[in-house]
């Protein structure tokens, strides 16, 4: 089995794009509209995992739910990110060690989903 992506439905399309390429560091790879009212974005990680975005406007922002969504990220520049996400107050929870050695910490995207940065 090969799981191919994980879907996100997004409460602005833009806003979240901004935050998976330009803080995460994920890809674009592909961006398309099978409708007026609907965009879809994918992105991919460096180990081909991807992430779809889904933007429909025919759903009120106030109804886009992904409660209980995480993700979990391994990055090598772990400082940097950590760094980063100080300076932009994205922290939800500050840096522990679970399971003894893993070293990681959380943040929320723009769309309340669960973001685990894990250092690699």
């Amino acid at each position: 089995m090969n799981i191919q992506w994980i879907t996100i439905n997004v409460k602005n399309m833009d806003e979240s794009k901004a935050f998976y390429e330009n803080f995460l560091g994920l890809k674009l790879i592909r961006t398309f509209s099978p409708s007026d009212k609907m965009t879809i974005a994918f992105y991919t990680a460096d180990n081909g995992m991807k992430i779809e975005l889904i933007e429909n406007k025919t759903v009120s922002q106030n109804r886009v739910d992904n409660s209980g969504i995480s993700i979990g990220i391994a990055f090598e520049n772990y400082k940097d990110i950590l760094k980063e996400a100080r300076e932009k107050q994205m922290i939800a929870i500050e840096p522990q060690i679970l399971g003894n050695d893993m070293e990681c910490f959380f943040i929320t995207d723009p769309n309340g989903i669960g973001i685990q940065i894990i250092k690699a």
